[in-house]
Formats: C-alpha cells, sequence, structure tokens
C-alpha cells in the first residue's frame, strides 16, 4: 500500500530475515537494533510481550520525536508501564490487531491478514492527537478497522474472548491427552471430529508466546477462569441431579449471544 516507504526489519531468526529479503518483502535486513532505525516513522514490536519490552528499551536511543513506536501484542497494560519507565509516553501507542492463526513465524504471513480485521489502538494521555489520527489512518490504509480504547478495558476484554479461550482450549486437548490410556487407548484419536478439532484448534498456538501473555495479565485472566470454573460447576452440578432442561437453557442462551458475533454457523 505504501510503495515510497523504506521497511526496516530485525529477527532473532536469521533464516526468516534472509527469506524476507529474497521475496522482497523487506528493504534492509538489520542483524541488530542499530542506527537502521533511527529516521523510522513508525517502528513494530512483533514478538512475544517480555521480548517486546526488552527490544523497546533497545530502541529508546534510536527514537525521534515524530516516530511512533507501538507493539503488537494482546497485552497492553504491561507494555504501556515499560513504555513509561523508558521515557517514551510520548512516542509509544499499543496497537493489537485482532488476527492471525495458531502458527506464527513468516512462512505463515500472508498478504491479506490485516483485511477487515478489528485493529485495537491503545493511546495514553501522552499521545497527541497528531500521532493517533495519524496511526489510525495507517491502520485504516491497511485494511483494518481500528477501535481506540484505554489499556486496561482492553486486557480485560482480551482475556474475556482470546486469552481464557486459549487456556479452555489448551485445558481440553490435555484433558483428552490424559484420557487417551487404558482401555480407551488410541479410540480418541478414532472418533475425533468437528467439535474436538474446531474447539482445540488454538491449543497447538506457541507455548513461549502464551506463557509470556498469561504471565503479563494475571488479574482479569484468573478473575474470568474464576467465572469460567464457577459455570462448568454448576453445569456438573445440574448434570449430577438429571436436570437436562438446564443444559438446554444453557445452550439455548449461549447459541443466541454467539450468534450475535457471527451469525447462525451454517457451515
Amino acid at each position: 500500500y505504501f510503495p515510497d516507504y523504506e521497511i526496516v526489519a530485525f529477527d532473532k531468526n536469521k533464516e526468516a530475515l534472509a527469506l524476507a529479503t529474497q521475496e522482497s518483502v523487506i528493504d534492509v535486513a538489520a542483524t541488530t537494533i542499530d542506527d537502521n532505525f533511527r529516521n523510522c516513522s513508525y517502528i513494530f514490536l512483533c514478538a512475544p510481550v517480555a521480548f517486546n519490552v526488552a527490544y523497546l528499551k533497545q530502541l529508546t536511543e534510536y527514537l525521534n520525536d515524530a516516530c511512533i513506536l507501538t507493539d503488537v501484542g494482546s497485552v497492553k497494560e504491561s507494555i504501556y508501564s515499560a513504555a513509561k519507565n523508558a521515557g517514551l509516553e510520548n512516542n509509544f501507542i499499543g496497537g493489537h490487531p485482532m488476527a492471525g492463526s495458531e502458527q506464527s513465524g513468516y512462512t505463515s504471513a500472508h498478504a491479506d491478514l490485516l483485511c477487515g480485521a478489528k485493529y485495537v489502538i491503545t493511546p495514553s494521555a501522552h499521545t497527541s492527537k497528531e500521532h493517533l489520527d495519524a496511526y489510525v489512518e495507517l491502520v485504516k490504509d491497511i485494511k483494518a478497522v481500528p477501535i481506540v480504547m484505554d489499556p486496561a478495558t482492553h486486557d480485560y476484554c482480551a482475556a474475556a474472548i482470546s486469552h481464557v479461550p486459549h487456556l479452555v482450549s489448551a485445558a481440553l486437548a490435555k484433558l483428552v491427552k490424559d484420557a487417551d490410556t487404558g482401555d480407551y487407548k488410541d479410540y480418541m484419536h478414532l472418533l475425533a471430529a468437528g467439535g474436538f478439532k474446531d474447539t482445540t484448534r488454538i491449543a497447538a498456538s506457541s507455548p513461549e508466546m502464551w506463557e509470556q501473555i498469561c504471565a503479563a495479565n494475571p488479574t482479569a485472566i484468573s478473575q474470568l477462569l474464576g467465572e469460567y470454573i464457577n459455570s462448568l460447576t454448576a453445569v456438573k452440578e445440574h448434570i449430577d441431579s438429571g436436570d437436562s432442561h438446564y443444559i438446554y437453557k444453557l445452550f439455548e442462551e449461549a447459541g443466541i449471544y454467539r450468534n450475535t458475533f457471527f451469525g447462525p454457523d451454517r457451515s
């Protein structure tokens, strides 16, 4: 979308840098964080949460006043705090594109990944109107849909619609793994179909990334996990008591609410 822009990239994975250069996706492959980043208009931190904090500190000496420093991580309060502690509040604006898959790395990327995707932008009280407006327009130009909110609101909502579902998916996959023994050995693989596949798809996500996400957003995740555990306990109690109508009402209410997000699933 921006043919006049020069794209500089750094990655600890040298093979990814070489492939991106070969495919003309980037113009400069930086082998370290150095002067190549001194005149950037935008710098995106695209590593796991803890690494983004480390890279943020390394970039401090290369930022100019006009540069917008942002990230694409799924936790916003922790990276904002790091930017504040590094004296980068005027440059930093948090970002979180709500797109992607359980796959990671350069070879899993595709050109239209962000087309039509919601893109959360989390400015601070120190963010200038000029910087915020420019970032919003950039997000629109890459065909994503900008949504501006504060970091704390983002982290609670992300815990509900992303972080807890990933943990539930992983826990379910482990439950079946642990049950796939003895007299039931191998039958799980024989019988698994769409329901199990769809529910556990995101359990195949990066362990390193999700370890860091949970460490960075523990309060909201723990609160919502507790509420989810309580709801599962209620389901178990109604099943134990033979109250099948509770299950009917559960699916009815859940289905109606889910359809407000995506509409009826006709696949």
